[in-house]
């Protein structure tokens, strides 16, 4: 057994399981195991900018260069000119992010272009909100990246020829493009420009490009599968639109998302010109009955929707895609009623995100809902066994008083979705402030007790979930929060809008944008799992020999890798 846990292949599967605290740990062992999961560290490391008082905490050059053949993925957050040769020798590099904000000089861009020039591996670039003009060296220098297949910009400006660089480069090998808020100067769009291998295409709030240019980008990738597009200024030509995807020119494209300004009955053209529909996503847009009747014919391949702030989406129609689409992975709307979930079993047995705030309205007209109301709900979720995300709350329900929400609480049920064992992010927003505190509390080491994948539970931070108060006004258990995270779980607190919360120090908050359609990254030879985000930001250094000086060194890289 001893020599078991020596073997490479056992540390690469034990490896794979554990956190960077918990690697640390495992590094201090032995040296074996130090040689297997030193490495793992460095996968991702992120050069931050800190204050002057803490530059202490930031490994130096020495330590840097050493590890820097073990680097995967870096962020660069400051530029440092002493940092010019531990970029060069991160040989290994699959995806890199440029995020740096204050800079005084205009040579930024000259000096990034530097650091990935002859980075044969890159196959992701992101580059966020860097508040200089994009420079025609760097993209040049991103042209003759020859793996690049991922491209991310934010809030970059582009001048006229700069621009035509950009698209030239995106024309090569990208498979995923996402501009987010860029700003470009596109006279003409090319005629002979074809993105032959785009697959993913998002364009957000672009501007200096217009919404009929935006929709020829559209025409040129011949094998779309994914468009995301969103603006609040410009008029759509539906039509175009229309004619783009009945027209055969993007015949693989099955996955749109709409954040325009579109009727109901232009959503209704939209759908009813798209051959097959996989992924729709239409949220704060006019969805209603011409668009429900359109979609209808899409249910058979249907796997995941999004219908949030649709204020003419109604709990029947809800009802009737849960009940319709077998295939059906994901769901976001607003609100769905007891008294349709009980109408008809629900067909998306293998449903994995389950985003609805329901609604348990007494229809006798009694003060009180009978629980038996509330237990028929939870006894339909715990069918959906697959879950891995749920939240029962919609945004307007925790707003208004105006709904009867579900009630979250043993005696109403929730024990019913002990067979969610998947589970790892769970929602109820503000439903539990209308319970007592042991009631909350109780709440709280029920999903501890029977959720052991959960990562993230979010809720307020009002009594409902702090801890259980005796008659005497004297805790009797552990604090709540402290229960959860004992079980490795972060609490998420939702602040409702229109509310007024203190700012609670001791809360974790959950990244919205964790919950990521992986697949809009799939595609052949691209592995997700060769862009995995990590929680560290670099290993610590245990090459002192004078103990207390290692413990020390310890507690100062665990501040500056955020896991103190």
């Amino acid at each position: 057994m001893d020599k078991a846990l020596v073997l490479p292949e056992i540390l690469a599967c034990i490896g794979n399981m554990l956190n960077n605290s918990n690697i640390i740990s495992c590094m201090q062992v032995c040296n074996a195991w130090r040689t297997e999961f030193e490495p793992r560290l460095w996968r991702s490391f992120t050069f931050k900018q800190l204050e002057p008082d803490d530059m202490g905490l930031q490994p130096n050059l020495a330590l840097l260069q050493k590890n820097a053949h073990h680097i995967r993925s870096l962020v660069i957050e400051q530029m440092d000119s002493a940092l010019q040769d531990f970029f060069m020798q991160c040989k290994q590099l699959d995806e890199v992010k440029f995020d740096v904000r204050e800079v005084d000089d205009g040579d930024i861009w000259d000096r990034f272009s530097d650091m990935i020039d002859n980075h044969g591996r890159l196959r992701k670039i992101v580059i966020d909100s860097v508040p200089w003009p994009m420079t025609n060296k760097v993209l040049e220098t991103m042209g003759k990246c020859p793996k690049l297949i991922v491209l991310e910009t934010k809030e970059t400006e582009l001048d006229v020829l700069d621009t035509q660089l950009y698209l030239r480069l995106c024309s090569k090998n990208l498979r995923r493009l996402s501009t987010w808020a860029d700003d470009y100067d596109l006279p003409e769009f090319p005629e002979d420009l074809i993105f032959q291998e785009m697959r993913y295409l998002d364009i957000c709030h672009a501007t200096g490009i217009s919404m009929d240019k935006q929709l020829t980008w559209l025409s040129r990738c011949p094998n779309l599968i994914s468009f995301r597009w969103e603006s609040w200024i410009g008029q759509v030509d539906v039509a175009k639109l229309c004619t783009i995807l009945s027209g055969g020119t993007c015949p693989n494209l099955t996955a749109l998302h709409l954040l325009v300004t579109v009727a109901d009955n232009e959503i209704a053209q939209i759908l009813e010109a798209a051959p097959m529909i996989e992924k729709l996503s239409l949220p704060r847009t006019e969805f209603g009955e011409l668009s429900m009747n359109a979609l209808r014919r899409h249910f058979p391949t249907l796997r995941d929707i999004n219908l949030q702030f649709c204020s003419k989406v109604t709990s029947p129609m809800v009802q009737e895609i849960l009940r319709s689409c077998a295939n059906l992975q994901s769901i976001s709307a607003e609100s769905l009623a007891r008294s349709d979930i009980i109408q008809h079993p629900w067909a998306c047995r293998s449903l994995q995100m389950f985003d609805i705030g329901i609604d348990v309205v007494d229809e006798t007209g009694d003060d009180d809902t009978p629980m038996s109301h509330f237990k028929e709900v939870y006894q339909r979720l715990g069918q959906l066994t697959d879950l891995n995300y749920l939240s029962i709350c919609s945004e307007n329900q925790a707003d208004t008083d105006s709904r009867d929400p579900i009630k979250v609480s043993l005696e109403a049920g929730l024990d019913e979705l002990a067979t969610l064992r998947k589970l790892t992010f769970f929602s109820c927003k503000t439903l539990l402030d209308s319970n007592e505190p042991s009631e909350g509390f109780k709440v709280v080491e029920w999903i501890v007790e029977h959720w052991k994948r959960l990562e993230t539970f979010e809720a307020s931070t009002l009594a409902g979930v702090r801890e259980d108060i005796g008659d005497d006004g004297n805790t009797t258990k552990p604090d709540a929060m402290d229960l959860l995270r004992d079980h490795g779980i972060t609490f998420s607190e939702f602040i409702s809008p229109g509310l007024d919360y203190d700012d609670g120090d001791d809360v974790d908050y959950y990244d919205g944008d964790g919950w990521m359609e992986q697949s809009d990254y799939e595609d052949d030879g691209y592995d997700m799992d060769d862009f995995v985000t990590y929680d560290h930001y670099g290993p610590i250094d245990f090459s002192s020999d004078d103990e207390n000086a290692d413990q020390y060194a310890q507690y100062m890289q665990l501040q500056y890798m955020g896991l103190e």
